[in-house]
């Protein structure tokens, strides 16, 4: 800014330059801040106070498969969906289904312990993870992680 407060173009210039000499580990640390979401690190807690405050969100989650239930058939576009159900701590179990027109089965069985991105939506009778495939329309992409293999 010259003297008066108004931006010039040296000194747009000069910043610029400033910027370019800026380390890029540093850039790219400032550009993941930018994207708005949840780390994909896995945060059973944030899963559990978005169920209480009945709060949809974003999450990522860690727990052990303790049941698988039948597919969910077909009923519209959305096509069938794999389901099973995942024991996240604390007596808070959590629905996930996983739609098999977007996304490969993921083989799950009772006792295997998975990692799982998604869309949480808190019904407090019957809470569930679903967009657990590849980002579709405006929707961030999640995916089923299961012996360091991603499912998307």
């Amino acid at each position: 800014m010259d003297p008066t407060g108004r931006t010039t173009r040296t000194n747009r210039t000069t910043r610029l330059a400033g910027l370019a000499r800026t380390p890029l580990p540093l850039l790219l640390a400032a550009l993941a801040g930018l994207g708005g979401c949840r780390p994909a690190a896995p945060d059973n807690h944030a899963l559990i106070a978005d169920l209480r405050a009945g709060r949809a969100a974003e999450v990522t989650v860690r727990g052990q498969v303790t049941g698988v239930l039948p597919d969910a058939p077909s009923t519209g576009p959305d096509g069938p969906h794999e389901r099973f159900l995942v024991g996240l701590g604390g007596g808070v179990v959590v629905e996930v289904d996983h739609n098999l027109t977007l996304a490969p089965r993921v083989p799950v069985t009772p006792g295997s312990t998975v990692t799982v991105h998604g869309q949480f939506e808190p019904d407090p009778g019957h809470p569930v993870i679903h967009y657990t495939h590849h980002a579709t329309g405006g929707h961030e992409g999640g995916w089923v992680e299961l012996n360091g293999h991603r499912y998307s």
